[in-house]
């Protein structure tokens, strides 16, 4: 799923101001192309033509907004919770619901505009038909202005989301903070995402490919917290495991220079093992200056040591059709 296709969505004041600017142009071109006989008749086509501009720019920006936003409820999964962990999905609906209220609002001000129009006896009839669909369109918008700048919020959020490809085998790395994960995630796939030497480096998922197609999934770092207690991003690699997960490989740092002892990383696990169902390869990361835990895979991603030890795990457990026959064959 890709969220880049969302529009960026303006101002209302910035709409009416289009809107108005368009129906200046197409009443201008109106008069200076019409063939009427009379002056009343010229202003009346005029204003015709200024109604129609202006529906016509409001209702197209408004519908816009709401067909670029996609069905929720027909998201997969992942993407379902991702966004309700990060966003008011119903206040979202809500807001997407009043921009098609006020597109219906608008064209049903066209129509009572036009047919004051079309009877006015004089240009002050005229005049008065115009002030007053102006004036109740500008209302409208006005109304729909805080929905407006939810919806460019969430807009924001969307588009920072990972474009992951739910079907396909997803790997997801599992781990406390500077374990050296988005390293061996370089390792494993061609991704190239941020490393740097300090907590939380990966501010979201970064994703990579390997030469299978598989898809492996970098998490930022989870804490052992209750799962009521975590701040958006630790809720993001969360949603990555249960929803993402053909396998998850977890990553021990036996060194613990990465600022949390085996006791605390092992409780980590245990807690991924009780919420998952996903199975799950143990790797002792920075085997070149730590130790190795018991019944995991040694490797160093920083020297690429044991990177195809590693390899040849994943692919026997991937090559398991049943997740809980493949449970039986995984590390612990």
């Amino acid at each position: 799923m890709n969220f880049q296709g969302l529009i960026h969505i303006e101002n209302y004041q910035n709409y009416l101001d289009q809107a108005f600017k368009n129906g200046s142009k197409a009443a201008s071109a109106s008069k200076s192309q019409s063939r009427a006989k009379t002056r009343l008749e010229k202003s009346r086509k005029a204003e015709i033509a200024r109604v129609e501009s202006v529906t016509k720019s409001l209702s197209k920006n408004l519908e816009n907004i709401v067909k670029k936003y996609p069905n929720f409820d027909q998201l997969d999964p992942f993407y379902q919770a991702l966004t309700r962990s990060v966003i008011d999905v119903d206040n979202l609906k809500k807001s997407l619901g009043s921009l098609l209220w006020a597109k219906r609002r608008v064209l049903q001000m066209k129509r009572e505009a036009l047919r004051k129009i079309k009877g006015a006896r004089t240009n002050e009839d005229l005049i008065k038909a115009r002030r007053a669909f102006t004036g109740r369109v500008s209302s409208i918008l006005k109304q729909v202005s805080k929905n407006l700048a939810f919806l460019e919020q969430a807009r924001k959020i969307l588009k920072r989301f990972p474009a992951l490809k739910t079907k396909k085998k997803t790997i997801v790395l599992a781990g406390a903070p500077n374990v050296g994960k988005s390293t061996l995630l370089a390792r494993l796939t061609s991704s190239k995402p941020q490393i740097a030497h300090y907590p939380f480096t990966t501010k979201e998922l970064n994703v990579g490919y390997d030469d299978a197609g598989r898809q492996y999934v970098d998490t930022p770092g989870l804490l052992d917290r209750p799962l009521h207690k975590r701040n958006p991003i630790e809720k993001q690699a969360i949603l990555a495991l249960k929803h993402l997960a053909d396998l998850i490989i977890f990553v021990f740092d036996p060194s613990e220079s990465c600022g949390y002892t085996m006791q605390e990383q092992q409780k980590l696990l245990n807690e991924i093992k009780r919420e998952f169902k996903a199975p799950i390869l143990t790797v002792s990361n920075k085997s070149d200056v730590g130790g190795k835990r018991k019944h995991s895979i040694a490797v160093s991603a920083l020297e690429g040591k044991g990177i195809d030890d590693l390899r040849e795990a994943i692919n026997s457990v991937l090559a398991v059709p049943d997740k809980s026959r493949a449970q039986d064959n995984v590390n612990s």
